[in-house]
């Protein structure tokens, strides 16, 4: 009988291993256990699909668990593996409300995936209140607008998917409240460079609360009527909570798989635990830093894709007794959003998380513009980088604008990937025409200001 692998968990991270698993070594049976409704979808796409921009949820799904099955994927939907017993090589699984049933594996692929920070005022069971976790919470709220019955949203956090909802619900009508803990925001970047992202939220009606703490939820006949900050209700007919999420880590604690400091569970760079036949993979896992070298969750779509084709890689090379070429290298937290006509994007540090690591953080700012000033249609771009003043390396950057940013913040993730200074950075031939930015771009001036400020240009 041949070997078998067990991946629990169908998104990113676990799909992308059993897949890769299949190629390297076809030989051994793989069976993917999610406790969801659905596997292999974009998750990143879900705000797209409350907007509207995406039509229905089926255009988020890359696979079937038929197309799987002709790759020689068993993929178990609605299956909740409760129990991993690596001594005995078991994992114990339940189907819906069904009894629990032992499966023996040979190797075995954790990818659990994050679970949201969930407030303490969440535990209190009212209608219309809603994390978007995956999915089927993503197609919950959907329906919700759909029904015509909600008119008014508040949304609690002001992070990625906070402002990504605050954009979706506005643009099917809502009125929209966000409310913040802090006046931090997306990618923990502060108001005041992100000020044009907050012009636009005003502009088109959505209010920003910050520095708030909700208490508490008011409701009426059972669904939520208010969410209750420390000095008003804010009325509410839907409530989304994006507070953050953290590493799913039980199966492993209760293993007695490795932990991290960061939370997240303890991999090498071949995504291994340091127990026998056991892989990690996705958002569960703790990882490399490459601009600091510490150990950091970093949920984010790539290196979700990423660490599990390169836990697969290493598995099925371990089932043929050799090593694999593919490690994973580290991240720089490299991110890009949009709100409304705005994208932002980061990567790498920020001053605070430059300085708590022992660098000796300056910062630089610069306002450009997005093509040449003579070619019609140009808009500001804003750049913020951050840089050793030790080294002149450059550990990090924000960029925010109305086009071009992507591309941009993709040359800093380079940079830092290669330990690049400013100097070098300044250096650099990147492309120009006058549709798609000055003959100095953005990101090349701020660094040559950087470079001259620091003495080396």
């Amino acid at each position: 009988m041949g070997k078998r692998v067990v991946v629990v968990g169908g998104d990113a991270a676990g799909m992308s291993a059993a897949s890769q698993i299949r190629r390297a070594n076809p030989e051994l049976a793989v069976t993917v256990y999610e406790q969801g409704a659905y596997a292999a979808y974009g998750a990143c796409g879900i705000p797209y699909l409350i907007s509207g921009e995406v039509d229905s949820y089926e255009s988020l799904l890359a696979l079937g668990a038929d197309d799987f099955a002709r790759r020689g994927i068993e993929v178990c939907l609605q299956h909740q593996v409760v129990a991993v017993k690596p001594g005995a090589r078991v994992v114990e699984v339940r189907h819906g409300a069904g009894a629990v049933r032992s499966v023996r594996y040979d190797y075995l692929v954790l990818a659990t995936g994050a679970v949201p920070v969930a407030p303490a005022w969440m535990e209190v069971s009212v209608a219309q209140v809603h994390g978007l976790r995956g999915l089927s919470d993503g197609m919950t709220v959907r329906r919700i607008i759909d029904s015509g019955q909600v008119a008014r949203a508040v949304i609690v956090g002001t992070g990625l998917i906070g402002m990504e909802m605050a954009e979706a619900l506005s643009k099917r009508g809502l009125q929209v409240t966000v409310i913040g803990r802090s006046q931090r925001m997306i990618f923990g970047l502060d108001r005041v460079f992100l000020e044009p992202v907050v012009r636009s939220l005003s502009d088109r009606g959505i209010e920003l609360l910050q520095d708030q703490t909700v208490t508490g939820l008011q409701s009426q006949a059972g669904r939520v009527s208010a969410v209750v900050l420390l000095d008003r209700r804010i009325p509410a007919d839907l409530v989304i909570v994006a507070t953050g999420v953290r590493p799913s880590t039980a199966l492993a604690r209760e293993a007695g798989i490795g932990v991290g400091r960061s939370g997240g569970i303890a991999v090498s760079d071949r995504l291994k635990t340091e127990v026998p036949g056991v892989y990690a993979a996705g958002d569960c896992v703790e990882l490399t830093h490459i601009v600091t070298g510490a150990r950091v969750v970093a949920p984010l779509a790539l290196t979700a894709n990423r660490t599990g084709r390169i836990a697969g890689d290493n598995l099925a090379a371990e089932s043929l007794g050799r090593l694999s070429a593919q490690r994973f290298r580290g991240t720089a937290g490299t991110a890009v959003t949009r709100v409304f006509d705005h994208s932002v994007a980061c990567a790498g540090l920020d001053e605070e998380q430059a300085r708590a690591a022992g660098f000796a953080p300056a910062v630089f700012e610069r306002e450009s513009r997005s093509r040449a000033s003579y070619y019609p249609g140009g808009t500001p771009v804003y750049t913020r980088i951050v840089v050793d003043r030790r080294t002149q390396r450059l550990l990090g950057a924000q960029i925010l604008g109305q086009e071009g940013v992507a591309g941009r913040i993709d040359v800093v993730a380079a940079a830092l990937f290669n330990r690049m200074t400013v100097q070098q950075v300044y250096d650099l031939e990147l492309a120009y025409a006058p549709p798609f930015g000055p003959v100095y771009d953005p990101l090349i001036e701020v660094c040559g200001r950087a470079a001259l400020e620091l003495g080396t240009l």
